[in-house]
């Protein structure tokens, strides 16, 4: 919609694919343009003629399904690159050695959504409405696939399904509600890296960000489609109160609170930035006259909006090394924000994770098991119940290796922009720098590489856990698997190298109700080891037992407690329990989590 207007066209620039197959099909992600509703297939685009390469891509046109099959692919290439450039390693979406597939006009209907079974997104295709299409025509046909923000927000729920799988489970009331929210801050801080872009909304709203619609409300034109009048959603929220939170429970809506939360803390980030320039500017007074900014503070205010916009992009895209590996909270993602954003920026000048803090506080998100909102206090700890043991040299040997894949990993994406072969090796090292229980071996090793047994890594790191488990707040009598280990090297701020590994360990007990909508109760710990081995942070969801502490079984008490609370709410909420039969009621909790069905009641 607002592409319409020349200043509102950017050009998005991703990584070059040497190989990209028409489509376009890279190793990353294939786009595949069958349209359901018609039965029929669109040409494809190559984006590799000569053509396109040199005139960067197709012009916009939305008549034109090649165009809409570069926008997706384009898209979602950013989005990776966004979380690749900010987790400090390669990521698979992978499925069965299939890419991730981009289905652009999937089908007919006012949604777009992620499938995690079929390994795909499915972008639908809509009549805006009669009466109130805003500023569409009355029954124009609306694509989700054209809209930089669905296209953004479906790739970020399957960046997350691929870091944390269990985060689908709707264990609490803020599960589902923090896919949908972190999911939409990376649409709309995606948006905030194009300059050129922000350059214009600056200059409209005098320097006051918040004041722009365009850059505020994610997906403008689908909910003016829909006849709602506004977009979407919206990251402002006029009036936080943090009695708010507690009477939201629809997932979007309470996603919405999250959103506007570090967008809240991003703003004032961004005013504590550029007040200087605004007192340079003014002659000291702060005050802007009235009238059209002058054209060099309107590009310092557009550079200090997008570097700020990044530093806050990959604090959240960091923040998921410092996660638990279940039940996750918005009091969890709080303390991982602070603690991943201290490690990279210990001293913080801006003050970014204090306006942060803040923001969180006014909208009531507090974490559990923290005595107050200080720094200090929200950073995880390294002890929970007794000093947990060093990894073993033979486990920190086959992590070092790891390292080494993960960083030739990120360079043979690099050099592949050039070079065909690298391509060879940038496919043998994209899953190398992390590793899954049930994950999948390199087709063809390589012995002129350093590699890693997996048959020697999980059961080394089992044993370890097995020691650990008291300190890791978790149960010893049961069953304790490794999910996920990988290692991450950054650049600090001061210019330092930092190496963590990370640990995911997981505990389940199945479900004993038949009642409880066949949801797992489980426990777990992500715990990240310095480039030594010593155990720096534990992000623990304590698992009950005899052996823990008073205050981890309490904690462990208090989410069995919690979980109980949300599927009995979710139950009086949900119209299908006045006539559901036997398999509904037994599946209904994972129904309820598909994002086919959270996204047609968004």
């Amino acid at each position: 919609m607002s592409g319409r207007r020349a200043p509102y066209r950017i050009t998005i620039e991703v990584p070059n694919e040497i190989d990209l197959e028409t489509g376009p099909r890279g190793q990353l992600v294939e786009v595949y343009d069958y349209d359901a509703w018609n039965e029929r297939f669109y040409a494809s685009v190559n984006l590799n003629e000569r053509p396109l390469l040199m005139e960067a891509g197709l012009p916009q046109s939305e008549s034109d399904p090649r165009f809409h099959q570069q926008m997706v692919y384009a898209v979602a290439m950013k989005v990776i690159d966004s979380a690749v450039r900010a987790l400090g390693r390669n990521i698979s979406l992978s499925r069965k050695r299939r890419p991730l597939r981009l289905f652009p006009h999937a089908f007919y209907g006012r949604n777009a959504f992620f499938d995690p079974e079929l390994n795909a997104i499915l972008f639908g295709y809509f009549k805006a409405d009669v009466n109130s299409p805003g500023q569409n025509i009355p029954s124009q046909t609306v694509f989700t696939c054209l809209s930089h923000d669905i296209i953004a927000h479906e790739m970020t729920h399957a960046i997350v399904h691929r870091l944390r799988p269990y985060f689908l489970e709707p264990s609490n009331v803020d599960v589902l509600a923090f896919h949908e929210a972190f999911s939409d801050i990376v649409a709309l801080f995606q948006r905030f890296s194009y300059r050129e872009l922000l350059a214009e909304h600056i200059q409209a709203s005098e320097g006051a960000l918040q004041k722009s619609k365009m850059l505020v409300e994610l997906a403008q034109q689908f909910g003016q489609a829909i006849g709602s009048g506004k977009g979407l959603r919206s990251a402002i929220d006029e009036k936080p109160h943090p009695g708010k939170l507690a009477k939201t429970h629809e997932a979007h809506e309470r996603g919405a609170i999250l959103l506007s939360a570090v967008f809240a803390g991003y703003i004032k980030a961004f005013q504590n930035r550029t007040a200087d320039l605004l007192r340079i500017a003014t002659g000291g007074s702060g005050e802007l006259p009235g009238g059209r900014l002058h054209p060099d503070l309107v590009n310092r205010l557009s550079t200090e909006a997008a570097q700020l916009s990044d530093r806050f992009l990959r604090m959240c895209f960091r923040a998921f090394d410092y996660m638990p590996p279940v039940d996750v909270t918005f009091g969890d993602f709080l303390r991982a924000l602070v603690t991943s954003d201290f490690e990279l920026n210990p001293a913080d000048p801006g003050e970014v994770r204090f306006e942060t803090i803040e923001a969180f506080r006014e909208r009531g998100i507090y974490p559990s098991g923290v005595q107050s909102l200080a720094e200090e206090a929200l950073l995880w700890p390294s002890q929970i119940n007794g000093v947990p043991e060093r990894l073993h040299d033979h486990i920190l040997a086959m992590a070092r290796n790891l390292l080494t894949l993960s960083a030739e990993g990120l360079d043979q994406a690099r050099v592949a922009t050039r070079h065909k072969q690298a391509r060879v090796n940038q496919a043998a090292s994209l899953q190398s720098g992390s590793l899954e229980e049930s994950g999948e071996e390199d087709a063809i090793p390589d012995p002129s590489r350093p590699t890693v047994d997996r048959g020697a890594m999980f059961p080394a790191l089992h044993q370890y856990a097995l020691n650990n488990a008291d300190a890791f707040g978790l149960d010893k009598g049961r069953t304790i698997a490794v999910i996920g280990f990988h290692a991450t090297h950054r650049i600090t701020a001061e210019q330092r190298l930092a190496v963590e590994f990370v640990a995911q360990f997981m505990q389940t007990e199945e479900p004993a109700d038949p009642n409880s909508g066949d949801l797992p109760f489980r426990g777990g710990a992500t715990v990240i080891f310095g480039s030594d081995g010593t155990v720096r942070y534990i992000a623990s969801k304590p698992m009950n037992n005899a052996r823990l502490p008073k205050e981890l079984n309490d904690a462990a008490l208090a989410r069995r407690k919690a979980t109980a609370s949300f599927v009995e709410s979710m139950d009086a909420r949900d119209p299908n329990m006045a006539f559901a039969d036997a398999a509904y009621i037994s599946n209904r909790m994972k129904l309820r989590a598909r994002f086919r069905a959270l996204h047609e009641g968004a």
